[in-house]
């Protein structure tokens, strides 16, 4: 099973969320909108750091994260093993040979 566990809510409250938002911004043709941006922009022209990298994210999105692996001194990294792990505590390492029922 990739992504949250069965029951997990949290995406929807960020739809309830965006959908909020975007109401609220509809509401006022988005004049509020527009002066948030404003604000942001002089932040970021002033050198305010949190600002620019907003700005930043925003136009050109965001880096991707390095899944960087060093060992000092240590033998080089040749395999990792994935190991599934059942509810019940049976292992093994094939998801589906653990018949694992919703």
């Amino acid at each position: 099973m990739a992504g949250a566990p069965l029951g997990n809510r949290n995406a929807h409250k960020g739809h309830i969320w965006n959908a909020a938002l975007r109401r609220a911004i509809a509401q006022d043709n988005g004049v509020r909108l527009r002066a948030s941006v404003e604000q942001l922009l002089n932040l970021a022209s002033n050198g305010e750091p949190w600002a620019i990298r907003e700005l930043a994210d925003r136009l050109d999105g965001r880096p991707k994260q390095a899944n960087i692996l060093e060992t000092i001194d240590e033998p080089e990294l040749r395999t990792i093993k994935i190991v599934f792990v059942a509810p019940d505590g049976r292992e093994a390492e094939d998801i589906a040979s653990l018949n694992i029922s919703n």
